[in-house]
Formats: C-alpha cells, sequence, structure tokens
C-alpha cells in the first residue's frame, strides 16, 4: 500500500524548468541544449523533482520522451506557474516598474472623487497601468489585507492597526423616494416616521448597511427591509419605479434626480459615513502611486501631512438640534 506523507514540499524551479524543456521538446539531448547545460546535469534535475514530488514524471525510454500521468498532470500546472513568475519577473525590472498603480474605490466614489485625479495624473506621468478596483468596502478590506493595493479610497469603520486610515469627509445619509411621494416634499424625515414603509436594503458586503444598522440600533426603529440588493444603483432604481423607499450616502446620488427621486435628510438618528484613504502601513508606494494620492488629499482640502478635511463640494450640514451618528 502506498503511504503519502505530507512534509512541507521545496519548489524546484530548476527541475521544473528542466521537465518543462523534455515535456515541449520530446528529448533529453534537445532539452539540456535549450538550457544551455549538459544532459547529466539535466537528468539529475529531473531525478531530483522526481523525488521531490515522489512520482515518475517521464518515461525515458520511449522515443519522444513520454509524460506518465502523474507527468500530465503537473505539466499544465507548472507551465502556468513558470510563466506567471517570468511574466512578474519581467514586470519588476521594466523601466516603467513603479508607474503601475493599483487603487480600490467605492462605485459612489470613483466617478465623484476620483475621475478627476485620475486624469491629473495621466497628464503628469506616461507609461505605466492604473487598474481601479471598484468594489464594496468588504471587497476592498480583503484586498488591502492580502496587500493588493497600493491604497483605497472608501467608507472607513473599524480597521485593524496594519491599516492607515486618514478621514476626509463625513457624508451625509438621506432617504430616497420617489417623486409624488408623501414624503418627497419634506424638509427632513425621522426613521419612526418609517415604520410602515418597506424599505429596500444594501447587501451584507455594502459599509452602508453596517452604518445604517449601528445606527438603528441606538433607537427603538425597526425598519421594514423588504427588498434587498447588492448595488446602489439598483436600489435607486427600485425606488424610482416604486417598489420601496432606501437610504443612501449623498455621493451615491449624483444623477438620481434625473432618475424620478428625491432625497430627503434623514433624522433621528441623522447618520454619516466617514470617507477617507486607507493603505497599508508597511506597503511602500512608488513614486506615482504616492503622487495620486497626494493629488486626492488636496481634492479633500488636504495636504500631505493629513492636515484639517475639507469638502470638496461644500456638503450641507446635517439637520440642526441632530449629532451625526459616526460610521466608525
Amino acid at each position: 500500500m502506498h503511504h503519502m506523507h505530507h512534509r512541507a514540499m521545496y519548489l524546484d524551479l530548476p527541475g521544473l524548468d528542466a521537465f518543462i524543456a523534455v515535456a515541449d521538446l520530446g528529448s533529453f539531448h534537445r532539452a539540456a541544449t535549450r538550457l544551455g547545460i549538459s544532459q547529466p546535469a539535466l537528468t539529475r534535475r529531473l531525478q531530483r523533482l522526481e523525488q521531490i514530488v515522489g512520482q515518475k514524471l517521464l518515461v525515458r525510454r520511449a522515443q519522444p520522451v513520454r509524460l506518465t500521468p502523474a507527468g500530465a498532470a503537473l505539466l499544465p500546472e507548472a507551465q502556468a506557474a513558470i510563466g506567471r513568475l517570468r511574466d512578474a519577473m519581467r514586470r519588476a525590472g521594466d523601466l516603467s516598474r513603479g508607474h503601475d498603480i493599483a487603487v480600490g474605490c467605492l462605485p459612489t466614489l470613483a466617478v465623484r472623487y476620483l475621475a478627476g485625479a485620475l486624469a491629473r495624473h495621466r497628464q503628469g506621468w506616461q507609461g505605466g497601468e492604473i487598474t481601479v478596483f471598484d468594489l464594496s468596502a468588504t471587497e476592498i478590506r480583503a484586498m488591502l489585507e492580502q496587500n493588493r493595493l497600493d491604497f483605497a479610497l472608501a467608507a472607513i469603520g473599524s480597521e485593524p492597526w496594519e491599516i492607515e486610515c486618514i478621514p476626509l469627509a463625513e457624508e451625509p445619509f438621506f432617504l430616497v423616494c420617489p417623486r409624488g411621494h408623501r414624503l418627497a416634499g419634506r424638509s427632513a424625515v425621522s426613521w419612526d416616521e418609517l415604520d410602515r414603509e418597506p424599505l429596500v436594503s444594501i447587501g451584507p458586503l455594502s459599509e452602508n448597511r453596517r452604518i445604517i444598522e449601528a445606527g438603528l440600533a441606538q433607537t427603538r426603529v425597526e425598519a421594514s427591509w423588504r427588498i434587498e440588493v447588492r448595488h446602489l444603483s439598483t436600489a435607486v432604481a427600485l425606488v424610482a419605479a416604486g417598489a420601496g423607499l432606501t437610504a443612501l450616502p449623498e455621493s451615491a446620488l449624483a444623477g438620481a434626480a434625473a432618475a424620478g427621486v428625491v432625497a430627503v435628510p434623514l433624522r433621528r438618528p441623522a447618520l454619516t459615513r466617514t470617507i477617507g484613504l486607507m493603505r497599508r502601513r508597511d506597503r511602500m508606494l512608488s513614486g506615482a502611486a504616492q503622487d495620486l494620492m497626494d493629488d486626492i488629499l488636496r481634492t479633500f482640502g488636504r495636504d500631505q501631512d493629513h492636515g484639517t478635511a475639507g469638502s470638496p463640494e461644500g456638503r450641507a450640514d446635517a439637520p440642526d438640534g441632530d449629532a451625526p451618528a459616526a460610521a466608525c
């Protein structure tokens, strides 16, 4: 009976290179020539790889050399992995390295706050690629934890110590209702007035849902969530169609008036979310990434030393007599 021994497996890159070359060319001699080594050296590499894997990978007496079942299973995975490593090394050695930027951004913030900064950045930095991951707050946090982002523009919550947060602005939440609704003409609406209204909720990945639930937990109001969606634009469309009402932050309402909805300030409690920049403390930013982040800070009236926040568009304060419930 074959017993599998679970152990730490050594990653043998020279052996994998030799294995791929033999599989591609069907010949030890041609594979050794391609790699620039002797045939005995090639054989030793293959023997070591087979020892690590614990299986024969090649049928050596066949002409051309054939793969065993274990070799056939390993080959496509090895080719893909080696290919990715070569691409990564090529990118790391490219003269334009450091110009590529990975930014996380909530979809509601991308157009309003990020678009102008990206346009200005393109004028000052030639080459390189900017990838914007317009995802939910939960997905952005996961990418920061995996060190896949230079920084993110998102709603700040209770972040771990390794994530540095720079608060930039407070955004109020509004009740979104169809034009012609009984609450559409009000100067403000309290949550207890929504007791019998069907409400559209944003899915659990959204930071907005966490903020609303935390705010309502401070009151005795029990919201009647009837429909759940994932995207804020879907919630706005459902409200416009008369399927219910929803509560959304200010930046989610850009262009919403044309969609047949009205935004009314919410109070008791008046909820806000904190918009800010987030980055890993242990990630060194390239010059290009730092320049883009500094541009966004200036957009919010902040300097590079993280001074006092200001709103780029001058929102209205929360209704008088209501201290906003902090988002974090």
